[in-house]
């Protein structure tokens, strides 16, 4: 089967593009670097496109649609150009695919204290600028949907696995010395996903009978964590050091981002975040799990030794750090 991969240079697309070449499928990956990584093109033909711009026919059976920009701090004029008409022109490139597969986000809900439902998502909600586009971009896939096409739009939560470069820098940000400073309530949980997890759900979805033209999912791990749990877990396993846990109250965090506006901390939890990580933000994952039958086998636990491998891979954990760029194809397929 061709599976047309976007964003395939990012974390997510990258990822993708290997689980599915290690399934056996033709690879298409689209990204907008002009000179991509060598790991890429030994699996993939690549297509260097712009998804801001009219994009060629993607000549594909599957087309999953990863590209996105995920940011706190960019502007809404560039988040709406790249997130909601990107995601027009993709739609538009590949209304003769059979499949079409739309990675969202769980920022297109305002949290609250139980699991949330997929139908909880709405534009009404104090949405972030970001989850705004995204939801947005959501609009467009159910409106004028091909007879012949059958759509699958998941929203994850807190992206992680090899190749990451978003989840784990924002938790190394908070390695001070032999602290780890902990901005998170003492029981707050969180949802997380690992990218095989998103993986194996599309398959699941390309494997499923009788399909609706459209299915909007929730997507996480089996179960939700302790962030402070697994922040310490994590950092500690990749420093090879036990860090000892410094509690640090939401008004003493506003304190140090406003004064270390520079800082690495403050270039990765944004306030944005900051209000996600202080309270509960977990995902109702029970619609999928019966609709497609979803048993994720992947989470933190069963993944870290790997993670720690790959960031070995680097040097250590401040050589990964510096080459962020590489991240999501420093791995030799």
């Amino acid at each position: 089967m061709k599976i047309g991969i976007t964003g395939a240079n990012g974390f997510v697309g990258a990822a993708l593009c290997r689980y599915f070449y290690k399934k056996g499928h033709e690879i298409i990956a689209i990204g907008s670097q002009e000179n991509p990584s060598q790991h890429l093109l030994k699996i993939a033909k690549y297509i260097q496109a712009d998804i801001t711009g009219t994009i060629d026919e993607i000549d594909a059976d599957v087309c999953i649609h990863t590209a996105a920009l995920s940011s706190d701090t960019d502007n809404y004029k560039s988040l709406i150009l790249s997130n909601v008409e990107g995601t027009l022109n993709i739609v538009e490139a590949s209304k003769n695919c059979r499949l079409f597969v739309h990675i969202s986000s769980s920022s297109v809900y305002q949290f609250k204290t139980h699991p949330v439902k997929e139908n909880e998502a709405s534009i009404q909600s104090d949405l972030s600028d970001y989850g705004e586009t995204k939801l947005l971009a959501e609009d467009i896939l159910e409106l004028d949907i091909p007879d012949h096409q059958k759509r699958l739009i998941l929203r994850p939560r807190a992206i992680y696995g090899v190749g990451d470069r978003v989840l784990l820098p924002r938790l190394l940000s908070l390695v001070k010395g032999k602290f780890l400073l902990c901005p998170f309530k003492k029981n707050t949980q969180s949802s997380l996903t690992h990218v095989d997890n998103i993986g194996y759900a599309i398959e699941l979805f390309i494997e499923q009978k009788d399909q609706p033209q459209l299915q909007i999912f929730n997507i996480t791990d089996e179960k939700p964590y302790i962030l402070r749990e697994l922040a310490l877990e994590c950092t500690s396993a990749v420093e090879k050091r036990k860090l000892v846990p410094l509690s640090l109250p939401a008004s003493l965090m506003k304190v140090i981002l406003f004064l270390n506006s520079n800082s690495g901390i403050a270039n990765t939890i944004s306030k944005p975040v900051l209000r996600s990580i202080r309270n509960n933000s977990v995902l109702d994952i029970s619609r999928i799990k019966k609709e497609l039958k979803y048993k994720p086998s992947k989470n933190f636990h069963n993944s870290c030794a790997e993670i720690v491998d790959w960031v070995d891979s680097f040097g250590s954990s401040a050589d990964y750090l510096k080459r962020l760029s590489d991240a999501p194809w420093s791995i030799n397929t």
